[in-house]
C-alpha cells in the first residue's frame, strides 16, 4: 500500500451538523491517495460530534478516517498542532469544520504536491452566505496558478493569505520540525508554520477556489483556557481584532527574529497595504469617533505607515461601509483578482 499523500485535517469544536456537511463534501471528491483526520477539541457536543463521524462512516467505509477527542480543551492552535501529529499524510490540508470543500479540489492538491520541494500551497477560495449558499465574494490572489521559490519574498506575499484556514496545505515534517507553543491562544498557528516552512520550501498557489467559506455562522473563539481573555465565543469586539492583529505583528517579528530581519516590516506593510477587510468589518456598528480610536490602534502596530490604510479609513469614514464594499468587490470582479497593490 502506498503512503498517504494527503491529509485532510479537521479541528472539530462544537458544530456536529456542519461537519457533517463538510465530510459530505469530501466524500464527492474522486478518490485518491488522501485519508481524513478529525480533532474534536472537548465541546459540549462532543457526543454529537462523534456520532456525526460514526454516520459518515458508515455510509462511506471506503473513505479512512481517523478521529480523536481531546482530554481537555486545546483551543484552535493547539488542535492544529494535535491534527499534524496525527496525521499520516506527507501534507496536511486544513479545513475548518463549517466551511465545505468544492468538488474536484483534491485532485488539484494532489497535483500542486507533485511540483518539486512544495512546502506550501494556497487556493482561491469563496464566501457564501449560510443560510442560502449565495455566493458573496470570490477570493483569488493571483490570476493563474504559481510555483514561487524559497525565502522573504514569499513569505511576506503567504503570510496574511494564510489566515484563513480553509484549504491551507503545508508539508508535514516540515511543520512538525518548527512545532511551538509560544502563539497559541492567537489563532495563527497555520500563519507561523506558513513563514518558517517557506524559508526552505517552495509554495504553489492553485487559482482555483477550491474551498467555501460559510458566512453567518457563530465561532467559539475564546472558549479554551489560552484563548480566554483574547477572544469570546460568538462575539467580535475592535478589542478581538485589535488582538488579532497584534498576533499577526508577533508572529511577523518573531519570523524577523528567525529568518530575516527585514521581514517584519515588510508584513507590516503588506498587512496595511490590505487593510480593507480589517477596517470595515467594524465601521458599520461604530460611531466616527469609535471608529477613528479603532484605525488609531491598528495604526499604533504598525498599519498606519502606509498611505492605503489611511486612504480605506478615509473611504470608509466619507462614503460608509455599505457603497465601500461594494467598490472593492466590483473591482475585483473587473480585475479577475485582488489587486497586486505590494510588490515583495
Amino acid at each position: 500500500m502506498n503512503p498517504i499523500l494527503l491529509s485532510v485535517c479537521i479541528p472539530s469544536y462544537n458544530r456536529p451538523n456542519e461537519l457533517g456537511e463538510l465530510l459530505v463534501s469530501i466524500a464527492r471528491q474522486p478518490r485518491g491517495n488522501w485519508e481524513i483526520v478529525i480533532s474534536e477539541d472537548c465541546a459540549p457536543k462532543q457526543a454529537a460530534v462523534q456520532a456525526a463521524v460514526e454516520q459518515f462512516r458508515n455510509t462511506h467505509p471506503d473513505i479512512p478516517v481517523k478521529f480523536s477527542s481531546n482530554a481537555s480543551n486545546l483551543g484552535f492552535d493547539g488542535n492544529l498542532r494535535v491534527l499534524l501529529e496525527r496525521a499520516s499524510g506527507a501534507y496536511c490540508m486544513f479545513m475548518g469544520d463549517d466551511d465545505l470543500l468544492c468538488d474536484g479540489s483534491l485532485a488539484k492538491v494532489e497535483a500542486a504536491v507533485a511540483h518539486p520541494n512544495v512546502g506550501v500551497v494556497l487556493r482561491g477560495w469563496q464566501s457564501i452566505e449560510k443560510s442560502s449558499g449565495r455566493v458573496i465574494e470570490n477570493h483569488r490572489y493571483y490570476p493563474r496558478d504559481m510555483l514561487f521559490e524559497p525565502g522573504s519574498a514569499t513569505i511576506v506575499s503567504f503570510f496574511r493569505k494564510a489566515v484563513f484556514l480553509s484549504g491551507v496545505v503545508l508539508h508535514r515534517d516540515c511543520a512538525l520540525k518548527y512545532a511551538t507553543t509560544r502563539f497559541d491562544g492567537r489563532l495563527l498557528y497555520q500563519v507561523w508554520l506558513t513563514g518558517r516552512i517557506l524559508g526552505e520550501m517552495n509554495g504553489y498557489y492553485i487559482s482555483d477556489i477550491l474551498s467555501q467559506r460559510r458566512v453567518g455562522g457563530e465561532h467559539f473563539f475564546g472558549s479554551s483556557k489560552i484563548e480566554k481573555g483574547r477572544f469570546e465565543p460568538k462575539v467580535t469586539t475592535p478589542a478581538h481584532s485589535i488582538t488579532f492583529i497584534s498576533g499577526l505583528t508577533e508572529i511577523a517579528d518573531a519570523l524577523g527574529d528567525d529568518v530575516e530581519p527585514d521581514i517584519a516590516a515588510k508584513i507590516r506593510h503588506d498587512l496595511a497595504a490590505y487593510s480593507f477587510p480589517i477596517l470595515s468589518m467594524h465601521a458599520k456598528r461604530l460611531s466616527r469617533r469609535e471608529f477613528r480610536r479603532y484605525a488609531d490602534a491598528l495604526a499604533r502596530l504598525g498599519l498606519g505607515e502606509s498611505w492605503l490604510f489611511w486612504v480605506y479609513f478615509w473611504l470608509l469614514s466619507t462614503a460608509g461601509a455599505d457603497i465601500s464594499e461594494r467598490a472593492v468587490r466590483l473591482a475585483k470582479r473587473v480585475i479577475g483578482h485582488t489587486p497586486i497593490l505590494v510588490r515583495n
